[in-house]
């Protein structure tokens, strides 16, 4: 994952802002981790924060075989309104058959003040079938939030233009060679080249990214800092 071998290289290092605003989190509050999963990101907070980890039973026991605090859909959360000093929905709001009623739901149960961290893809293919339901432009995400009183203080659009090209052709291409494998096509001996193509592509996406004008017209994913009013 970590060297242009990859065909998700061009993701690596997308988390650094989310690990910056988790080592942030001040005070020793409680910190709601909404599809936990792993639950990577209570590494990465102050010692003197209680985290949770809250997951849909499904999710947890049969597809990533983990452990959370609380089993709970995140459109009807068994949370007192108002205790949660911080939310996080990452890579998660994507799999929400109701957007709405998880953003509500979080909305109840964060203290004013509070916040809520939000990752979520955007120009990405479909994974974890058949629980995944959205794609949000930044201004879906604003508009989402806005409708139960949060407040985007920060949107970031992860992965340039030519990022997102790059990642796109080598999942593309990865997923062509998975199914010669998988169907034992007569093509299956065209899978060695793929690693030398895949390369090519990372290098060159990233060289004309850094030959490119910033802009944010087609991420892969957006990661977003939101708070609830006092």
């Amino acid at each position: 994952m970590h060297t242009p071998l990859h065909p998700q290289w061009l993701v690596c290092g997308r988390n650094l802002k989310l690990i910056e605003w988790l080592k942030g989190f001040g005070g020793d509050g409680i910190v709601l981790d909404i599809g936990c999963a792993g639950c990577w990101p209570e590494r990465f907070l102050p010692g003197n924060c209680h985290y949770v980890g809250l997951d849909y039973p499904e999710t947890a026991t049969e597809w990533y075989r983990t452990a959370p605090d609380i089993f709970a859909d995140a459109g009807r959360l068994p949370i007192a309104t108002k205790s949660v000093d911080v939310a996080l929905l990452l890579d998660v709001l994507e799999h929400l058959d109701s957007v709405d009623h998880a953003i509500e739901e979080i909305a109840r149960i964060l203290k004013p003040g509070g916040r809520l961290l939000i990752q979520v893809p955007f120009l990405y293919p479909l994974h974890d079938e058949p629980r995944d339901f959205t794609r949000l432009s930044r201004h879906g995400i604003s508009n989402l939030l806005q409708r139960y009183g949060l407040v985007v203080e920060q949107c970031l659009a992860v992965g340039t233009p030519m990022e997102t090209a790059g990642l796109l052709t080598n999942i593309a291409i990865s997923k062509v060679a998975w199914d010669w494998v998988s169907r034992k096509s007569p093509l299956m001996p065209l899978i060695l080249v793929i690693p030398f193509f895949v390369v090519i592509i990372n290098l060159a996406a990233k060289v004309l990214s850094w030959l490119a004008y910033d802009n944010d017209f087609m991420p892969f994913s957006y990661q977003v800092s939101a708070s609830k009013p006092h």
